[in-house]
């Protein structure tokens, strides 16, 4: 990808402009803090002055010359090793809408994080992708924020979602799974028997119960209380205050004192107690 005549380190151009822009102006600005706010505008400055490094145009001009057909390729080799996508780039693709579909594609086949998240993003940015594409994508073998982001987009569709994120979580024995099919099924509305069913099983077999009792309080069914409650007597610090919350939300009460936490390490470094 080096020898691509695409690949410029734009990000160290804009960074060295930055720094000769501020030598030039750095009477009027009270603090480095000061410079920063206005880094936005001096972005936009430089990616539409002519730069001789890159043949005497602009940033900006450099990027909309580039052929649609090549804007992939480029992509990727922007994001090997400590590269990183420049805006513009990122810009100029997201304005293409016939690409969408290749970088659906791209996300499927690809399993590098850096890759997958600029791929993600791009999608969304183009209006995102169809429900079963994120379904997908969960599903897959694929580092963990980037399937955040797809649970996130599902969170966002919890109706459309539902019934197939249902039959999933009730067909598998994996509890990691369930847990990102139950994520998004708590955005849905509270009452619906199966929904409830997931959680309390989740609660009496994830060992993340903070995070089980947290998804409870946001799900929003009160019928969850009693199961909470049976919790509060065996639990650590860190449990207790997720599982209160979520007892609360639910329109529970939970005494803050209900339990000496005195010996509890996060009680502890909360509290300043040595």
């Amino acid at each position: 990808m080096q020898n691509n005549p695409y690949f410029i380190d734009f990000d160290k151009l804009f960074e060295n402009y930055a720094d000769k822009y501020y030598g030039e102006h750095e009477d009027e600005y009270d603090s480095p803090d000061d410079f920063a706010r206005d880094l936005d505008r001096i972005y936009q400055e430089w990616a539409t002055s002519p730069q001789q490094v890159i043949g005497g145009i602009s940033p900006s001009e450099f990027f909309n010359k580039i052929p649609t057909s090549d804007l992939m390729d480029i992509l990727k080799g922007s994001c090997v090793g400590e590269n990183n996508p420049n805006s513009l780039l990122f810009d100029r693709i997201a304005a293409e809408p016939e690409l969408k579909d290749d970088l659906i594609q791209l996300a499927l086949a690809s399993s590098d994080e850096k890759l997958l998240l600029v791929t993600l993003s791009l999608i969304n940015e183009m209006g995102g992708a169809e429900s079963e594409f994120y379904i997908d994508m969960v599903e897959r073998d694929i580092d963990a924020c980037v399937k955040e982001e797809c649970i996130e987009k599902l969170c966002e569709r919890a109706d459309e979602v539902k019934e197939i994120l249902l039959q999933r979580a009730q067909n598998s024995d994996d509890i990691a799974k369930i847990e990102m099919y139950v994520e998004p099924l708590t955005f849905c509305a509270a009452g619906d028997d199966r929904i409830l069913a997931l959680l309390r099983m989740l609660l009496s077999s994830d060992p993340n119960v903070a995070y089980v009792a947290a998804l409870m309080g946001r799900y929003g069914d009160e019928r969850a209380c009693a199961d909470l409650y049976k919790l509060l007597d065996d639990c650590d610090y860190a449990e207790f205050i997720e599982i209160r919350n979520a007892i609360e939300t639910l329109g529970g009460t939970v005494d803050a004192h209900y339990r000496d936490f005195s010996a509890d390490p996060l009680y502890k470094a909360i509290k300043g107690i040595k």
